[in-house]
């Protein structure tokens, strides 16, 4: 939901930076090569998350997804186009990876004006292109114009960056630009902002960059690409980027191998099989039935629930208050009522998940807002719910009021959701007196009838991000305007006026005091009948690689492992002789939680 939220924070997790300490040679062997840590001085704070073990060198071998339209996450930004962006461009400044707070990448310093409008950024000297082209001040305008060009196909990116007028030119290395009015998140979009190779696309259609970035600015760049098949990313030798402090002993492996496959179950497989080094588990059954092989058995491979800081979003059936039907609160409440959350946790998803009774659960102790009542299943209190709105069942067992019968449509795209899910809801919904009409779509065509408003309930899944901006979700002004986030159509002048207060305050802990009253409020209103939510990541790694502490960052999810991991040549010594002879190892199910 979150959108710019989300890809911040995909941004966050890839662009953190090394530890300062005094020069290293590691005296490990990788296959053929002796492994060296940078030797030049380091600039900067270093990041306590990453660990002074740490070598450079060997590689790493995962699942990519199904194979994207495009790597150009400007133009389509999936997950692993976002994560593979941020592996090669990076932007003037992150979030620390244990503070709120920022960290200079590209920029050296900057200047907030007094209005908090205009941001001024100095780009270090020594940053560079991986042709050893200076970084420049044009190279951040051009990001801008080309964003903003109404021909590219970037509409994500431009809600951001419309907010700004077009970035100045100082000197070569030093530029500003003034939002257009005051918002808190103006700070973080501008320091957001990525450089684009002038001179290398100036005269290039970027609507057709979609495979292959011959100049890059981050720590890897695209070895090898095969279509459909796989993708390699090398490391960069010439990185600018190593003189940071922040980037010490992190993206030390030198090779990354993504195998691009649709199926999760074959996925998994093929790290059975040794195809895949690592492998993050989503789907609740595979964890559960399908995670105990002899890889696994033997202790050659760690099967671990990492428990961290990450920031949850939420997920449910958003509502479509514009329909008459849902707007009486009575009816959202019933609806929510016969929706059987314990049920299907418990036979479809093993108990893994908790059950939601808010919007932001990450800003409560145990994901639960303490203010809020859980919603059970309770068929009867629904009906009398239904009952006391005017809806009486009619003598063919149908509810009515007024002359128009309770419909319901209900779009999905997968046969498992509609048969297993839905399944369990429509019957409670039918035996009240509901018509429900489940609607098996195309992914395309689901997505132009929310755009659209063309439904009644719709499963939707928001991420979240460490920097929570509640506008586009729930402010009024986009309850009408087609393709906006605000899909329930929510309007209420109390949320409206938060949302208002909260937009000048910089501060993260007061802004995330105000959205708990905007969370408490919706929890009242129900404009989503909300589900679970999942608050561990389920990993299983073959056991050859170093890592941090607690696995991941803080704050992040899988793609920690590029930033953090690196191959330790004596656990593959081990790991390979064990396999050789069939020994089993001492191992166990792990759960991990960060403590800071």
């Amino acid at each position: 939901g979150d959108f710019m939220g989300k890809i911040t924070t995909l941004v966050f997790i890839i662009f953190t930076f090394f530890s300062c300490t005094e020069n290293q040679i590691s005296k490990d062997k990788l296959g053929d090569e002796y492994v060296l840590h940078n030797l030049n001085k380091y600039i900067g704070e270093s990041d306590e998350i990453a660990d002074k073990r740490a070598v450079i060198g060997g590689s790493i071998k995962t699942w990519g997804s199904a194979f994207p339209k495009t790597l150009n996450a400007w133009l389509n930004g999936t997950h692993f186009s976002s994560v593979l962006m941020g592996l090669m461009f990076e932007p003037l400044f992150t979030l620390h990876s244990t503070q709120n707070k920022v960290i200079g990448n590209l920029a050296e310093s900057w200047i907030v004006s007094k209005d908090k409008k205009t941001y001024t950024f100095k780009i270090r000297d020594f940053a560079k292109w991986s042709d050893g082209t200076d970084i420049t001040s044009e190279d951040f305008q051009f990001y801008y114009d080309v964003i903003m060009n109404p021909t590219n196909l970037t509409p994500v990116s431009k809600i951001g960056l419309k907010r700004f007028n077009r970035p100045v030119i100082i000197n070569k290395k030093s530029f500003s630009i003034k939002a257009k009015d005051s918002h808190w998140q103006n700070f973080y979009e501008a320091g957001g902002l990525v450089p684009f190779p002038k001179h290398v696309w100036s005269n290039v259609n970027f609507n057709k960059i979609n495979f292959e970035f011959p100049v890059t600015c981050g720590p890897y760049y695209i070895k090898e690409l095969k279509k459909n098949r796989y993708l390699y990313l090398e490391k960069m030798t010439n990185w600018w980027g190593e003189k940071l402090a922040y980037n010490r002993y992190k993206f030390n492996l030198k090779s990354i191998k993504y195998k691009f496959m649709n199926d999760r179950n074959k996925a998994l497989e093929a790290l059975k099989k040794g195809d895949f080094d690592v492998y993050s588990i989503y789907t609740s059954s595979l964890w559960v039935k399908q995670t105990h092989f002899k890889a696994v058995n033997k202790g050659w491979v760690s099967r671990e629930r990492i428990f961290n800081k990450e920031p949850i979003g939420f997920q449910g059936f958003a509502v479509n208050l514009r329909k008459k039907r849902f707007q009486d609160k009575r009816v959202r409440i019933a609806l929510s009522k016969l929706l059987d959350r314990r049920t299907m946790n418990k036979k479809l998803m093993y108990d893994q998940y908790f059950l939601l009774n808010c919007y932001y659960p990450d800003l409560y102790k145990n994901n639960i807002n303490p203010k809020v009542t859980l919603v059970e299943f309770d068929p009867d209190g629904a009906r009398k719910l239904f009952k006391e709105a005017g809806w009486l069942v009619n003598d063919k067992g149908h509810l009515e009021k007024n002359g128009e019968i309770f419909k319901i449509k209900i779009m999905a795209f997968d046969p498992d959701v509609i048969a297993r899910h839905l399944n369990i809801y429509s019957q409670a919904l039918k035996k009240v007196g509901i018509v429900v009409d489940i609607q098996q779509l195309s992914m395309a065509t689901i997505r132009k009838k929310i755009d659209k408003r063309d439904f009644d309930l719709h499963w939707s899944a928001w991420g979240a991000g460490r920097l929570k901006n509640p506008e586009s979700l729930w402010f009024s002004e986009y309850a009408d305007k087609e393709s906006s986030y605000n899909i329930s159509g929510i309007k209420n002048k109390k949320i409206d006026a938060l949302i208002e207060k909260q937009k000048t305050i910089m501060d993260i802990e007061k802004r995330n005091k105000i959205l708990r009253e905007i969370d408490t409020i919706l929890a009242e209103e129900i404009p989503y009948i909300l589900l679970w939510q999942n608050d561990n990541h389920r990993l299983l790694s073959w056991n050859k690689y170093g890592r941090p502490k607690y696995v991941f960052d803080k704050y992040g999810s899988e793609a920690s492992i590029i930033t953090y991991w690196w191959q330790d040549a004596a656990k593959l010594k081990l790991l390979n002789q064990n396999r050789k002879e069939n020994l089993s190892v001492s191992m166990r199910d792990v759960d991990i939680h960060y403590q800071p």
